[in-house]
């Protein structure tokens, strides 16, 4: 009887023991040390969000004596995309803007990225786009004198209310290219200038 409790007990250590080691080897294994090539992402990117990756940054903690490296993407609100038109006829008439990516057939009505309607206050508009990646774009734009929704032309298909288009291109014959009219919006270069023709 005595037999059999000595070897109960023993069984009941051993148990014990074997339990605890896996609980500790279980530990050790979920504990990760994190390495420089790691990447840990603050947030995820969504290119229609103001979000930009600034800077990488590597930070070191410490976690049971043990050093913990991570390297972080330091999130921030990405600069919108400002534009400064000069030059317009009317004060109070809207001023449609039109922005084209590599993929979009510039300068065609309906094939725009993305169009937006800004009311001046007086004969200089500020306006600022915020949806939009940093990218490569060009854009179209006129005012909208006569509240029509469309731009009027004269009989050889040339407006007869102010327009413009980025870098401040001026047409002849034809009209521009995407090339003629592209620019970048990047960090360093987020403001536009245009002036309107008439």
């Amino acid at each position: 009887m005595k037999l059999k409790s000595k070897f109960a007990a023993v069984f009941l250590l051993l148990t014990i023991i074997t339990i605890s080691a896996c609980n500790f080897n279980k530990s050790a294994e979920e504990e990760e040390v994190i390495t420089p090539e790691d990447s840990i992402e603050i947030a995820a990117l969504d290119t229609t969000a103001e979000i930009e990756v600034v800077e990488e940054i590597v930070v070191e903690e410490k976690v049971n004596d043990t050093v913990v490296v991570k390297k972080v993407k330091v999130i921030a609100k990405r600069k919108p995309l400002s534009l400064i038109i000069k030059n317009l006829r009317s004060s109070t008439a809207p001023v449609i803007v039109s922005i084209y990516g590599t993929e979009n057939k510039f300068p065609e009505p309906t094939g725009q990225l993305k169009e937006y309607k800004f009311k001046p206050k007086g004969n200089v508009l500020t306006a600022k786009i915020t949806d939009v990646p940093f990218g490569t774009y060009a854009i179209a734009l006129y005012q909208d004198e006569n509240s029509n929704g469309k731009i009027d032309k004269n009989f050889i298909g040339y407006p007869t209310e102010g327009f413009a288009f980025s870098n401040n291109f001026k047409p002849t014959i034809k009209a521009p290219s995407f090339k003629n009219c592209a620019f970048i919006y990047s960090k360093q270069a987020s403001t536009i200038k245009i002036k309107m023709l008439h």
